[in-house]
């Protein structure tokens, strides 16, 4: 009882498309609406409607040497009171964008927009990453209740 052999045709190579990248809560590439970001004012004004948000949204401001916005990214949707933060895509986005700075936000969900320790430490890190492959960090604001801290006011940043 020999089952017939089904010879296995090739299929045309079809390319990956990879423009169908899907990131949650993505903002659409801002040229068609650019704004110049050069203050922690002008970050909040863009980002505080994420204040809102019940849990911690983490967001990367990307600029070019302007600090006019090239890309606005959720990099991260976490829990009440933490959201995981990967340098590496950060950075890896920031690359792919051909940003020269960038500005992280991320939300406080309980309203006070006062850094962890943790904040403080991840703002430490990215902004040594950032100097090696020559990226500005030029600041991490934190969104709280109508108010927010931006490490770069408070000299955080150098």
């Amino acid at each position: 009882m020999n089952t017939p052999v089904v010879p296995i045709l090739p299929t045309p190579y079809k390319p990956l498309d990879l423009s169908l990248n899907i990131r949650l809560g993505e903002a659409p590439d801002a040229q068609s609406d650019p704004h110049r970001l050069g203050t922690s004012e002008a970050v909040y004004d863009l980002t505080k409607d994420y204040a809102k948000a019940d849990r911690e949204v983490t967001l990367v401001v990307m600029v070019d040497c302007k600090n006019d916005l090239i890309h606005l990214e959720t990099h991260t949707i976490g829990a009440i009171d933490c959201a995981m933060v990967y340098p590496r895509e950060i950075f890896r986005s920031l690359l792919l964008k051909n940003a020269t700075a960038f500005m992280l936000v991320h939300n406080h969900p309980s309203g006070d927009p006062e850094p962890s320790l943790a904040d403080r430490e991840l703002t430490r890190e990215l902004n040594k990453g950032a100097k090696v492959l020559g990226i500005k960090m030029l600041d991490h604001v934190v969104l709280g209740k109508e108010r927010y801290y931006s490490f770069s006011d408070q000299g955080g940043i150098s």
